[in-house]
Order: C-alpha cells, then sequence, then structure tokens
C-alpha cells in the first residue's frame, strides 16, 4: 500500500489536499468493492464497459483463472473519514520472461478496450498515484496501457502528465476503428456513410427476405427475452465459422460459463441488450450491445450462414444503426472491430484511433525504459512474423485438402 499526500514529489500533480491511497489487490479482495467498484465505472470520466465488475470479475475467474490479474485501487480519504475509490487500474499476470517487459494494464480476448476508470474530480491525481506505486514499489521504469483511445481524456491527462515531468511515451499498433456518434438523422447518414450500390444490394436483399416470410427486427431489454435472444446468439456463433474455429463460447466451458454470467449480471443493471433479425421467427443475425454511461459498445456479433447471400448481419448493422442514433441517452457507439473491417467499415464512416501506449513512469531511467520499448518492439515482431506463418500454413493445408486427387 502506498499513501500519496501533497507533501510528497507529487504535488504540483494534485489538485486537493486530501490524500490518495493505492492498494494492490487480489481477485478475491478486488470482488469486496464491487458497490464502490460500480459506482465508479457508472461515474467515471471514460466508460469502459470491460472493466465493469459484472465483466471484469467474471473475465478474471473464467478467462484468465489460470493468470488472474491484480487490481490496483486508488482511494481518496475524505473529511469523513470515509474512502472513496476514485482510480481502478488492472494488472495483467506478469509475463515468463518477467522484469524484461513492463508491466501492463490488463486486457483479454474479450475485452477489445483497455481504459482504466477514474473519477473525474481526481483522474489526474490517480494516474499520479499509480505512477508514484510503480516508481517506489514495484521499481518498474514503464507501464503499458493498452487499447487505449487516443482521443480520449485519460491518453490526453497521460500525453500532459509525461510532457509536464519529461518522461517518455512510446505509442505502438495504432489504428482506426468504426465508431457511431449520436446526432445525425438516421436516413441522412445512412446516404451519406453507404454508397448508392450497397444501398442498392442491401434494399434488393430486403425483398427477397420479405418475399420469403415475415422479416422483423428487434431489440430485447428485458431479462426473459434477452435470455432467449443470447441462447440464439450463442447457437448461431457454435454454428459458424467460429464454431470451426474451436473459438466460439460454446466450444468453451470457461468461456460459456463467462458468456452466461456476465449476460446475467450485466441485464440487471440495464447494461445488456441483443438486437435480432428474424426470418419468421428463426434468427439470422443477433448483436449484442453493451452500455456504460452515456457509451455503448457493439461487442458480438453472429449470423446464419445459410442466409449469407442475403448479408443478414449488414442488414441487422443498418437497422441497428437507426435505432443507436435516435437513442437520446447515446453519445457515441464503439463498434469494438478490428481496423479495416470488411462490414462495419462500410456502415459506419467515423472512426476512433485505438493504440497500445507503453508510459515512463519516471523522468531518471530513460535508458531502462528505452530497453522496454526495444524489447516491446521486438516482441510484437516476432508475433507478427510467427501469426503470419501460421496463416500461410493453414493456407496452404486447406489448399491441399481441397486440392483434386
Amino acid at each position: 500500500m502506498l499513501e500519496v499526500t501533497p507533501h510528497q514529489d507529487l504535488a504540483p500533480a494534485l489538485q486537493s489536499n486530501a490524500p490518495l491511497t493505492v492498494e494492490l489487490l487480489n481477485l478475491e479482495a478486488a470482488a469486496a468493492y464491487v458497490a464502490q467498484w460500480r459506482h465508479l465505472a457508472e461515474t467515471c470520466i471514460e466508460p469502459n464497459i470491460f472493466l465493469d465488475p459484472d465483466f471484469a470479475l467474471p473475465a478474471a475467474r473464467h478467462i484468465a483463472h489460470k493468470k488472474p490479474p491484480r487490481f490496483l485501487f486508488v482511494w481518496e480519504t475524505e473529511a469523513s473519514g470515509q474512502r472513496k475509490l476514485v482510480g481502478l487500474f488492472p494488472l495483467a499476470h506478469a509475463r515468463p520472461a518477467g522484469r524484461l517487459f513492463a508491466p501492463r494494464i490488463w486486457t483479454h480476448e474479450q475485452a477489445p478496450l483497455g481504459t482504466p476508470l477514474l473519477d473525474g474530480g481526481r483522474a489526474k491525481d490517480a494516474l499520479a498515484a499509480v505512477f508514484a506505486y510503480c516508481r517506489t514499489q514495484s521499481k518498474d521504469a514503464g507501464l503499458l496501457f493498452p487499447l487505449l483511445p487516443q482521443e480520449g481524456e485519460t491518453a490526453r491527462l497521460l500525453r500532459e502528465g509525461a510532457a509536464a515531468e519529461d518522461r517518455a511515451i512510446d505509442i505502438f499498433a495504432a489504428h482506426q476503428r468504426a465508431c457511431l456518434s449520436a446526432g445525425p438523422d438516421p436516413q441522412h447518414y445512412l446516404e451519406k456513410s453507404v454508397t448508392s450500390n450497397r444501398r442498392r444490394k442491401l434494399k434488393r436483399a430486403h425483398k427477397l427476405l420479405e418475399a420469403r416470410g415475415a422479416l422483423t427486427f428487434q431489440i430485447a431489454t428485458a431479462p426473459d427475452q434477452i435470455r432467449a435472444a443470447a441462447e440464439a446468439f450463442l447457437d448461431l456463433e457454435a454454428k459458424g465459422w467460429k464454431g470451426r474455429r474451436g473459438t466460439a463460447f460454446l466450444k468453451s466451458p470457461e468461456r460459456a460459463a463467462f458468456a452466461s454470467e456476465i449476460a446475467e449480471k450485466l441485464t440487471i443493471h440495464a447494461k445488456y441488450s441483443v438486437a435480432s433479425l428474424n426470418l419468421n421467427g428463426r434468427p439470422l443475425a443477433v448483436g449484442l450491445i453493451l452500455k456504460s454511461g452515456h457509451r455503448a459498445f457493439w461487442w458480438k456479433i453472429a449470423y446464419d450462414e445459410a442466409f449469407a447471400t442475403y448479408s443478414p448481419g449488414v442488414l441487422l448493422a443498418v437497422e441497428l444503426t437507426r435505432v443507436l442514433l435516435t437513442d437520446t441517452t447515446i453519445e457515441m457507439t464503439d463498434s469494438c472491430a478490428q481496423a479495416d473491417h470488411p462490414m462495419i467499415d462500410h456502415i459506419w464512416s467515423e472512426r476512433m484511433g485505438i493504440a497500445d501506449l507503453l508510459v515512463a513512469v519516471d523522468a531518471e531511467y530513460p535508458k531502462k525504459f528505452a530497453a522496454f520499448a526495444r524489447r516491446e518492439s521486438l516482441r510484437r515482431n516476432l508475433r507478427s512474423h510467427l501469426k503470419a506463418a501460421v496463416l500461410g500454413l493453414r493456407q496452404r493445408l486447406r489448399g491441399a485438402t481441397h486440392a483434386p486427387n
């Protein structure tokens, strides 16, 4: 535990005289503060549903159960003596190489965003307290913030703090992904963002499906509706390419338990909904929508591959876009998609910059930080080459399997 007060070296960065305390907690200890954690997740300066306790705790238990994260809790001691949670930073389990790499904020295969939770009134202070903890307790030279929105408030504070203290920042894996801001008229937005040729094809697919029966779009928000719609999603996903690859939720007991738990818990707090495109009651495409504060996250989509020629996923995206643009409680929707996504990038025209930020925690050890940065770059390059080699091997094996005798 580290207590930071205005009498320490962080005084210039602090905005109030209330002391901040940093605690490093394991999974069980962190779960004891779920009420304070949930409040911070709902009121933080930059929403991140993937760090909501009703998402992060199930993920830590089921997905990262062999290497569970630890959590840095930053507390403010109020005049009444009560403690208020003003910052939360999950730390990934140390890599096998140990001290060769900087510690990093924890993300995982189901979390496409790594923004820590920061209280609006003490965000700058909480960041400074965490860096002080890294300097004095763990003796680290850098801290890696993965999947961070580059125009967000957290990235801005990190850049400003580093510039003020002459600390270095290295950027990795910078890319753009689709997002949707509230405000535009849905019809006008879609006419501008979707090409006329694509609109004609979608209109034709829509008519062809209607000729086969009742084509309906719906969003499940009630618990019973969500349960049934979520099961339809899991079934479609398992029957599709993710099922064949073995990465669908139902292909793993751990992932299935995780998906079930977050659906149940987030539904209780109105943070989980399911959008469906149905033909005669049969789901053709299903999307999972999560919500935190004033932001929505299109987390997952699955579609019936037997109807692939009708582009059911794209038709779902168009209908969901209309709903999201007219929802006055949502300021922005994150697509959660990879860069240059073949579907959503042709529907949503806006982009948000995402990158991994390696931030020096102390200006006194530039060589150690530079070594961290070089090793991080080398690790990523090696991983990229390995992925390319594996993909090439898979393609060659697939070609050999389908070659004529």
